[in-house]
């Protein structure tokens, strides 16, 4: 039913899409560029919008040379840099066009923004995600450590998280990601190696509204790599959202609410790609409708039965017939072993590392939190609580900086000593 429902949908919008570009192209014939690019721009031909403002700054300058001692002369020069502004963000726009990832979009629903975690139906190996008032928790497959996120004291959202202690959790953390500091970071998903995160900003140069972004934690410095925005079909003009990806059934989720009413998302399900695979079609007009994702038929491969997919992931997960794994911890050995419990090692020595390596990342987490403290208190101090906690930062961060140099030796010599032991 709600196939069919989709199918009508899709009928709908093809025939007002056409009505609205023939709308559009008299607009522009009649010479009402800035009507005409406004139109073009909803239904994603960024190259008609933009050739509709280059004809506007057209008109502007030829009114500029036909009135160099009016008043205008100066309002047409303002004009001029806006249109200019506009030509380039389209132009920005078009080529994430031209550069459409090609993925498989399996299935579509309309939900209630309020409850859209409803429609994400991840398996246990891939964590939980919990509905908060503006954001989610992400809690990872062993329960020990979630993210979320939280508006902090200048009013934006920024991203946290915290480790189970034996008594509760610890004192929140935030997440040392290069970002926009006028803008909010919302809505994280971890990957199943711990260092990948999948977040949504307004800000790192987002399209609209929230874009998806995804970073990598760097462990030899406690920070995250600069974030890369993800291409169109992911990202769009609006508010693009909580992307999940589980690896266990080879499905990923994200949420938009892409030309839907301010109460309604809706919440696409994709094969991921293990690198991105761009749609080779050199007509604009079909890759802005892959891009919109106006019909996820067009993304489906010949021969695949998707709904036999997407019926047996929610048999698998309600029914709880994945792989039993019992995981004490996730710990990389090389791109194609990950250890989850001390019975995975071969090699004492490298068990015996990799323990050492694992108490130091309990110090190091409580001494950052430790000196997080210490500076707000230093920031907030006058000159005389200054004074006293200037010794104690600067040899906390001296101490941190060995607990990394130590911890990132204990777990090179884990992977190596394992590594000969596997003759890899």
């Amino acid at each position: 039913m709600r196939y069919a429902f989709f199918v009508l949908l899709f009928f709908v919008s093809v025939v007002l899409h056409a009505q609205t570009l023939e709308e559009a192209d008299k607009l522009y014939a009649d010479k009402k560029y800035v009507a005409a690019a406004e139109i073009y721009e909803q239904l994603y031909r960024f190259d008609r919008a933009a050739e509709s403002h280059k004809m506007q700054i057209s008109l502007l300058e030829k009114n500029t040379k036909t009135n160099k001692r009016n008043t205008k002369t100066v309002v047409n020069a303002d004009s001029i840099k806006l249109f200019l502004k506009k030509i380039e963000r389209l132009e920005r726009l078009e080529k994430m066009v031209r550069r459409c990832e090609n993925i498989q979009v399996i299935d579509s629903i309309i939900v209630d923004k309020n409850n859209f975690l409803d429609a994400y139906h991840l398996s246990e190996d891939a964590g939980t995600l919990k509905k908060t008032e503006n954001s989610v928790i992400y809690e990872n497959q062993l329960k020990d450590r979630r993210f979320y996120g939280k508006i902090n004291d200048k009013n934006l959202f920024r991203l946290y998280t915290q480790v189970k202690m034996q008594d509760g959790w610890s004192e929140e953390k935030s997440l040392d990601i290069p970002v926009d500091s006028l803008e909010n970071d919302n809505y994280p998903f971890i990957m199943s190696d711990g260092l990948t995160i999948y977040y949504a900003s307004t800000g790192n140069e987002s399209i609209g509204g929230y874009d998806l972004f995804v970073s990598r934690y760097n462990i030899d410095n406690d920070t995250h790599l600069a974030p890369k925005q993800l291409g169109m079909p992911f990202n769009s003009t609006c508010n693009d959202y909580m992307m999940a990806i589980d690896e266990l059934t080879g499905v990923g989720y994200f949420a938009t609410d892409r030309f839907l009413p301010e109460n309604k998302v809706i919440i696409y399900t994709f094969i991921p790609n293990e690198e991105p695979i761009f749609i080779e079609n050199e007509d604009f007009a079909v890759l802005s409708e892959r891009a919109v994702i106006s019909s996820i038929r067009d993304t489906w491969r010949q021969g695949v039965n998707y709904q036999a997919l997407l019926q047996k992931i929610k048999n698998d997960i309600a029914k709880g017939r994945q792989q039993e794994v019992t995981k004490d911890f996730t710990f990389v050995i090389n791109d194609n072993i990950v250890y989850y419990t001390l019975s995975d090692f071969n090699d004492d020595g490298a068990k015996r590392s990799f323990l050492r390596s694992q108490e130091l990342q309990k110090q190091i987490f409580a001494l950052e939190n430790q000196l997080d403290v210490q500076r707000k208190n230093y920031a907030e101090g006058d000159a005389n609580r200054r004074r006293t906690l200037k010794l104690p930062i600067l040899e906390n961060e001296s101490r941190l900086d060995g607990l990394y140099d130590e911890y990132k030796k204990a777990a090179i010599d884990a992977r190596n000593r394992e590594g000969r032991k596997l003759r890899i």
